[in-house]
């Protein structure tokens, strides 16, 4: 009978022990989870912020959910949504079209804003448009605005004057009225 006592004793240490076990692993069980999907999208721009790069290995949804969720002041002061980007690009094997595998920090964009690139280009093709029509009026004879139609160069000595009025027909302004 003293054997029962002794086997009672050592299956209670494995009880204990193995839900010892158990417990300690159900607690580990989320910080595994966090550390195998590789972090959070807020601990990744934490971690470019604070060091200019990625010190950890983060999954591509999380990095592709830091780039969306990334701060718009973030984003314009730092090259965080760059590092992020490239370290995507590079996890998933792929490389930005025209990189040709280099690393640039520059986006490739005007130091103008658009609205102001626009209004320049709409005054350029007016000042086009405009200049093509001053000419084709120059070179067009007796059309609007040629040598014969209104504002044309006013007559020379030798060249005759307008018709003169009929009898009982108004002249136009500047001459006497007609009777």
């Amino acid at each position: 009978m003293t054997a029962f006592p002794h086997k009672l004793r050592a299956m209670t240490r494995r009880v204990i022990t193995l839900l010892a076990l158990v417990c300690a692993l159900s607690l580990g069980v989320p910080a595994l989870a966090t550390a195998a999907s590789g972090g959070t999208p807020a601990q990744a721009i934490t971690d470019c912020n604070d060091h200019s790069q990625l010190t950890r290995q983060y999954s591509t949804s999380v990095l592709r959910a830091a780039l969306a969720q990334m701060p718009a002041d973030v984003r314009e002061y730092t090259d965080c949504f760059d590092v992020i980007e490239r370290q995507l690009f590079k996890q998933l094997g792929n490389t930005k079209p025209g990189t040709s595998g280099t690393t640039t920090t520059s986006s490739g964009s005007s130091f103008l804003p658009t609205w102001l690139l626009v209004v320049i280009v709409l005054l350029a093709l007016a000042a086009i448009t405009f200049g093509a029509l001053a000419i084709r009026r120059r070179s067009t004879p007796g059309g609007p605005g040629g040598p014969a139609g209104p504002g044309g160069p006013p007559p020379g000595p030798g060249d005759p004057g307008p018709p003169p009025p009929e009898p009982g027909e108004r002249q136009g302004p500047g001459g006497p009225p007609a009777s």
